[in-house]
């Protein structure tokens, strides 16, 4: 085992010249806003893709995007011990689509043609879908619905750790990586749009992000 682990990691002993990468990913950027516990039970993580163009030997340009639902809700229920039936008293039910967009450089120290610290600073784009309704229903069949969207904009930086398989046939080559760092977004203020008097927009709160930033993804470059 440990033999084929070497082979695999091994290269020519140079390092393989690619022009771009492309990875599948997941991760999260912390939703570090204590009204997120309304709208979400726990964080989940989102997954994405990041593309990668290779400007220097050791510099990157990358570019990613996410996506992810972040749900939670509570009802009270009777219960007709007669009818052996249920019925819901009252409740909520609300969801979060995220879309995270990051765009940024990656420096990289290439200790081995299999093995490369990195950091990266990534820009953030963070839009966000909120909706709740009553009865778990996000469209016209909701007595009561809220639909409301918002943008925040921040950044990332992180160190990561970067590990390449044996190049194949010198076109392409497998790689794994992971990183953390911290992140800052600011906050997006969802409104309902047109519901107040003369058609003004109402302010129904905001959530933010910041705090830890973590991602891991497999891919090829070629």
């Amino acid at each position: 085992m440990n033999t084929l682990l070497a082979t695999l990691l091994s290269g020519s002993g140079t390092q393989f010249d690619y022009t771009y990468s492309i990875a599948a990913e997941t991760g999260y950027i912390e939703q570090a806003d204590v009204d997120w516990d309304f709208t979400s039970n726990w964080q989940r993580s989102t997954g994405g893709l990041r593309l990668g163009y290779q400007v220097t030997s050791n510099v990157d340009l990358l570019g990613s995007v996410h996506w992810g639902t972040q749900y939670s809700g509570y009802n009270d229920y009777y219960y007709d011990y007669d009818e052996y039936d249920s019925n819901a008293l009252s409740g909520y039910d609300a969801q979060t689509a995220e879309t995270l967009i990051q765009v940024g450089p990656k420096f990289s120290w290439n200790l081995k043609p299999w093995f490369a610290p990195y950091a990266t600073v990534q820009g953030v784009v963070a839009h966000n879908r909120l909706q709740m309704s009553d009865n778990g229903s996000f469209d016209e069949d909701a007595t009561t619905l809220v639909d409301a969207s918002a943008m925040g904009f921040g950044a990332t930086a992180a160190l990561g750790l970067e590990l390449r398989i044996r190049p194949i046939a010198d076109k392409a080559q497998l790689f794994f990586y992971a990183e953390g760092g911290s992140s800052a977004v600011t906050a997006l203020n969802f409104s309902l749009e047109g519901a107040g008097t003369g058609e003004s927009d109402i302010n129904i709160g905001d959530l933010g992000y910041g705090g830890a930033y973590t991602r891991v993804g497999l891919g090829t470059k070629f």
